[in-house]
């Protein structure tokens, strides 16, 4: 009898032996998981990224009656997004948003040349954004922006119709000091929203909406100075977080 409860003491001990051996290991997992976690909603934390994707810019406003033959704009122009990304948080959900990008914006418009009906013309635009403090709301991987920009006009570009009937880029929408007017303004400025999700690996995807507030069309020769014609479209980026990932 005492050889058989010595044995059962014996499995007894190595059972709970055992039973540490697996626990340790989980344990320690689990206290790593949560330093890990503080690490990643502690305040003035940054992270940096790129980010690349497909912008789907119109024009909107008042002036586009007199600017399009037909009125309101027939499409949305498409064109590329290229961006890099800092993110600093000031609290657990709180933070801010910098962004540098280069995107296409414009519009499909209906122009009329003499003796030609109207036709499709592109008016296509490329500016470097710049958002310099959007205001974000994060919470686990989902975030929510807002906040200003302000672009530079980096190149313009209009499609008209020659003598000959034929369909041409005009240039010389970008203006320089020796024209008078109607020709693209070379600064742009408005507000922009937007939601995306950011993976633990560092992939993130995002969808932002922008409305501009700076007029397009300066100088002018019209009493009633600039049209009121101003940016207004959306765009979707993939990107990736380079360092800081959540």
């Amino acid at each position: 009898m005492k050889k058989i409860s010595m044995v059962w003491l014996g499995v007894f001990l190595a059972n709970v032996g055992m039973a540490q051996t697996v626990v340790r290991p989980a344990q320690a997992a689990a206290v790593e998981d949560l330093i890990e976690n503080k690490k990643s909603i502690e305040p003035g934390k940054l992270s940096f990224g790129l980010k690349a994707g497909y912008s789907r810019f119109t024009i909107a406003g008042a002036g586009v009656n007199e600017f399009s033959t037909g009125g309101k704009p027939t499409s949305l122009s498409g064109g590329y997004y290229l961006g890099i990304e800092l993110s600093t948080k000031i609290s657990q959900h709180w933070g801010f948003k910098h962004e540098l990008s280069l995107l296409q914006k414009g519009g499909v418009l209906k122009m009329e040349e003499e003796a030609y009906p109207d036709f499709d013309s592109k008016y296509r635009n490329v500016y470097l954004d710049i958002a310099p403090f959007n205001l974000t709301f994060q919470m686990e991987g989902l975030q929510f922006f807002l906040g200003p920009y302000a672009g530079v006009l980096l190149s313009s570009s209009i499609q008209r119709k020659n003598e000959s009937g034929e369909i041409y880029t005009d240039k010389s929408i970008f203006g320089d000091a020796k024209q008078t007017g109607d020709y693209t303004q070379k600064l742009d400025a408005g507000l922009l929203t937007g939601l995306g999700y950011e993976f633990k690996n560092g992939i993130n995807i995002q969808a932002k909406y922008t409305q501009g507030l700076a007029p397009l069309i300066e100088h002018t020769e019209r009493n009633e100075g600039q049209w009121k014609i101003y940016n207004r479209g959306f765009s979707v980026t993939l990107g990736y977080t380079l360092f800081g990932k959540r």
